[in-house]
Formats: structure tokens, sequence, C-alpha cells
């Protein structure tokens, strides 16, 4: 009995051994915990909010590497489970109670090896939901019994229907039926990614300095430099961002080492050389991806590149409020004149635009191509929907509605806000300024840079980083015309024509102010758009929870109605080409367009980390 027993246990120890040996490799007594991969997805992200990334192709596709969600959309176009293990719905019409239980699986952990808890969602959910909170994505919460009211500031946000009703069951109450594969389609969207209230309220710019914040996607941020010394300065050649396998995605603490859902161990982007230096790079096979081509050689890549469509449409949102300078020293609010921001929009030659841009289509409406019509990705929304925009310019029509709207466009000056890092942001902005000005405007090119954040922070210098002054300018309203991506939120395309109607607008509220004037009230959406007929359209198309074939039809006339107003002027439909090495494979995409890494393999790994071995027989017997 004693030897069955001393077997066993060598037996396990034996067992033990070799699952670590699967885990970690050895070369010269240096633990390699997996290939360390260099490689480029897109511009530097300064802010990792989940819930602010929707104007911003690069950080979307970061905050997808390093936040999970309930539900996601596979690259077919499937809802699957993400964190969420299983979900019941409740009904009953003789009491009136009508609510949702989602269950959270156990093996979520955040990348400190804490539970990702039904607390952290409901935590997330409320902060979208705040009436001092600027959310566009509020709208696809708004089923929850009491969400409209707390974001009107009508009742406190701790009368919202979502409770924790333990650590891994989230009990969401509703105020009625609804559709609730709509709803769950609605939390796939990585806006609605839970946050851990510690981090965020725990941490002053905790969006901005990575290192302060856990990550429940399959990488976390080990590492980021912004290219700044101690003082704020700028240090040339420093600028990179490291993601690093979270050790406890998919399982929890205690299984960490008997399984590995995430193959590469380290992604290493450089900011620090140029985009055609990292084709060069790549050629050279020293960089394997290349996500963001350089806009001068995309014409060389046109053939070889993989294009895939984004659910992002580049548009200009046209400041209704903004006080436009005339030439008499006066101002006017040059952009609530309907015919001028039509006029505007027809002088736009969106094929030449998008000719240029190379991996992009000319917007022909504002909704992207990828979106579901009628809640089914077999039906585009876009392809039914057709073409509601010109894609060429038309300067007759232009001149037209310059005359219908009784200015002089030479009396007028304004700038568009543009991110001065982005090469392809600039080059549509220059040629829409160019098309703007043969309409006669003096019109000028505000190309916004980050700047260094220099806050103290209990009485001690923070560690230097910078603030993303573009998006704060964005969140503020503070601009005449500004270049975003618009992001879909969801693949529905009322995610994006929501907002726009004033009772779904998700704009925060001043507070303070309203406390003191006793008015709480909707604001109209951030170009200041608001018409009551859209309103009133968005709103039936809220109500419909059974009928999705009319409820897509009416989401194609609120399109159009929209565009026939047109306070946001869509470009062109975005599209991500990237270049990727035969020496990489398992690399997939997710259905929003942006990249899967989980399986993501470099062949003969070790040859390209930074150690010493002595020889070739050793690495390949290590392999």
């Amino acid at each position: 009995m004693t030897k069955r027993i001393t077997a066993l246990i060598l037996s396990i120890i034996c067992c033990l051994g070799l699952l670590t040996a699967c885990y970690d490799k050895q070369i010269d007594g240096e633990i390699i915990k997996g290939a360390e991969i260099t490689l480029y997805l897109g511009e530097q992200v300064l802010d990792l909010d989940p819930a602010l990334c929707y104007n911003n192709d690069s950080a979307l596709q970061i905050c997808g590497l390093i936040y999970d969600t309930l539900f996601t959309i596979d690259e077919k176009g499937n809802v699957v489970n993400s964190i969420v293990d299983k979900y019941e719905i409740h009904e009953d019409d003789n009491t009136q109670e009508y609510y949702m239980m989602i269950y959270l699986k156990e093996n979520n952990c955040w990348s400190d090896g804490t539970v990702v808890s039904s607390e952290d969602v409901v935590y997330s959910w409320k902060r979208i939901l705040d009436a001092g909170f600027n959310s566009e994505a509020a709208c696809l919460l708004y089923d929850i019994a009491n969400a409209r009211e707390a974001k009107l500031g009508d009742c406190s946000i701790d009368d919202v229907g979502v409770y924790a009703h333990d650590s891994l069951t989230l009990q969401v109450n509703f105020n009625g039926k609804i559709n609730y594969d709509q709803f769950i389609f609605n939390l796939t969207s990585p806006v609605l990614a839970p946050l851990k209230e510690q981090t965020v309220d725990g941490y002053a710019d905790w969006s901005k300095r990575p290192a302060t914040s856990v990550y429940s996607g399959p990488f976390m941020v080990r590492r980021v430099n912004y290219g700044l010394a101690e003082d704020g300065s700028s240090t040339p050649g420093t600028q990179e961002l490291v993601l690093e396998r979270n050790p406890y995605y998919r399982r929890s603490s205690e299984d960490k080492h008997l399984d590995k859902s995430v193959s590469p161990y380290r992604l290493i982007i450089d900011y620090s050389v140029t985009k055609e230096q990292q084709l060069e790079m790549f050629a050279a096979g020293e960089i394997f991806y290349v996500g963001d081509i350089a806009l001068s050689v995309r014409g060389n890549y046109k053939d070889t590149a993989i294009i895939r469509d984004l659910m992002s449409t580049h548009v200009y949102y046209l400041n209704q409020n903004a006080e436009i300078k005339k030439a008499d020293g006066t101002t006017e609010k040059l952009f609530a004149n309907k015919d001028v921001r039509l006029a505007l929009s027809a002088a736009i030659d969106r094929e030449a635009i998008a000719q240029t841009v190379v991996f992009a289509r000319a917007a022909s409406a504002l909704i992207p191509y990828g979106v579901f019509n009628a809640g089914s990705v077999k039906e585009s929304f876009r392809e039914i929907g057709g073409n509601i925009l010109s894609t060429t310019a038309d300067m007759s029509a232009a001149q037209s509605h310059i005359s219908a709207s009784g200015i002089n466009p030479a009396d007028y000056s304004f700038s568009v806000a543009v991110r001065a890092e982005d090469e392809v942001h600039m080059a549509i902005a220059e040629a829409v300024v160019a098309a703007w000005g043969q309409l006669g405007f003096n019109v000028t090119l505000d190309a916004v840079t980050p700047a260094i954040n220099d806050e103290f922070y209990a009485g001690e210098p923070a560690k230097t980083f910078y603030d993303d002054i573009f998006s704060e300018r964005y969140a503020s309203n503070d601009y005449e015309v500004i270049a975003v991506d618009l992001q879909a939120p969801t693949a529905d395309a009322f995610s994006i024509l929501a907002p726009f109607a004033r009772s779904l607008s998700g704009q925060g509220q001043d507070m303070k102010e309203a406390a003191l004037t006793g008015i709480y009230e909707d604001s109209p959406h951030k170009t200041g758009y608001d018409s009551q007929e859209y309103e009133a359209l968005l709103e039936e198309i809220f109500a419909n929870k059974t009928d999705a074939a009319a409820r897509a039809a009416k989401l194609h006339e609120a399109e159009t109605m929209l565009l026939g107003d047109m306070p946001i002027i869509p470009v062109i439909f975005n599209q991500n080409a990237y270049i990727i090495s035969g020496e990489l494979s398992g690399e997939s995409s997710n259905y929003f367009g942006f990249r899967n890494f989980c399986k993501l393999k470099l062949k003969d790994y070790i040859q390209y980390l930074d150690i010493e071995t002595t020889s070739e027989e050793e690495a390949e017997a290590a392999e």
C-alpha cells in the first residue's frame, strides 16, 4: 500500500513538472514564457478608457485586446457568450415583473487575479448612465428600468434596475417586455466592457496611466513609454507600448499554470519609427505585422494587403452652437443654417478622397458596411439602404445651397480640428478645406497635438504622460468643425442614429448648474442638432420591440432624414488594411474588423528573443 502511495505521489510530481514545462521554457537558466512579437497596430493611443474609445479606431483596437465584454460578435456575425456563462429571462404578466438573470463565468479574472464580478458590471453601466457623464452609447442601456430617468437626473443612479445578486450573478430589471435578443446584442459593444471601480475611482487619470489599471482581456499593458523624460521633455526614439499575456485570462488564479488561453507572451509596439521605416523593418523580418500602412506607399500594397471593412465612418461634426467669426468683427452661428451644412457636404469629392486614402470606400451615407439590417448578419443595412449621398463633388448643388442660405462665404472664417498625429485624417482634412475654400469660406486646419501632463498628485509630481487634447475638446464640444472616426457601438444602426435625438443623446449635464436652477433636461447631440421630427421617429423605433422589419424600415427613414439635415458630414467608410509575415499564424479578426491575437504564433520564436544561446542545437533542443 505504501509503495502504491509513493508511486502515485511521484506520478503527480512528474505531471506537474510536465505541465510547468508546457507553460515555460528555460534556456541558459532563463525562463522563456513565450513569443515576444514586434508589430504595429495603429496610431499611438493616449487614453485607454473603453467607454470613450468610439471616436478613435486605434484606441478601440487596443481596448479590444485588453478588455473583455459580456457578449461578443464573432467573425461570422454570430453573438456568442464571452464573460457570460448563461442567462435566464423571467416574465410575469400578472405581477408586471420582467427581468433577466445573467450568470458570469467563474474563470474570468482581472490581471491582478481578482474575479470579474457582477459588481464590476453594475459599476460600469451606472458610470455610463450617470447624469454627469458623456456617453453616446448610453442609449444601449435604456431598456433597463429607470436608466433614462437616471441619465436625465430625475432619479438617483441607485434606482437603476441593475443589481449584483451575488458576485457572479447579475439581475437586470425592465419596465416591461423588451426585445431580449436586441438587448443582448447591445451588450456586445466594447463601450460597455466592465471596469473595476477601485481602479477608475481610485486613481486620477487612470486610463492615461496604464500602470494603475487592471485588465480583463487576453492582454494587459505591461509597459508604456510616451517618449517623455521625468522633467516632461520629449525623448525621441523611446515611444513604445508593450502588451503582455494576461495570466488570468479565461482561468482563475488556482489554475493559471495549467492552461494557456493566450499564445504570445508579449506584443511589442514600437512608435519611435516612421511608418515607412516600419515597412522596411517588416521586409527585413524585424516586424511581423503592420496594421496601418504608410499613406505614401499604400498604392503599392493594394493587391497584397489584407483589407477588411471597419464598422466606422470618417465624419465631420459641425457645431451648430459655435459662434463663427465674420469679417465685420461680429459672430454668427453659421452651422445652424441647414443650407450651409448641405453646401459643405455637396462640395466634397468623396471618391477622390477614398482614392487618396486607398483603403477606404467613399461614404454614400452615414451607416457603414457591416451593420446588420433587421437584426440579421445575412442582410446588410448599407446594401439595402443604398446610396443617399453623392460620392463625387457637386459644386452646382453646393452653390445653389449657398444662394438659398443667404450668406456670403467670404465673410466667414472657421477652423477644422484634426488629430495632428494621424496622417490620414490630415490628408482628408486638407482636401476638405480646399473644397470649402472653393466655395469662398476662409477655412484653416487646426492640427491638435497632445499636451504634456504636469499635474501633481498628493503633493508629488506625477510620472509624466500626455493628455489627449483632441479627445478632451471633442468631449467638451470645444470645436467649430471636428474630424472623427465614428465607430458603430454595435452592429445595429440604432446605436449610431439614436444619439442625434435629444432624448437619446446620452450627453452629460452640468449637475451643479442643474441643482441650482432645478432644471434637469436632455441635451441635444454634440453637434447641437435638435429636431423634434427626428426625435419622434427615433422614439418610435425605440418603442418597437417586436417587428424587426418595420424597425429596420424606420431606421432607413431616420438615416435619410438625418442626412437631409446634415448635422454630420460622412466622408469615407473606413477600412483596415494590414500585412502579416509568413512567420506568423493563428491571427483572426472580430466582427468589428479588429484583430484577435490570442492564438497568434511566431515560428521558431526563440531565435528572435534577446537571449544568449551557446548553439543552434541547444535552441532547437529547447523547442
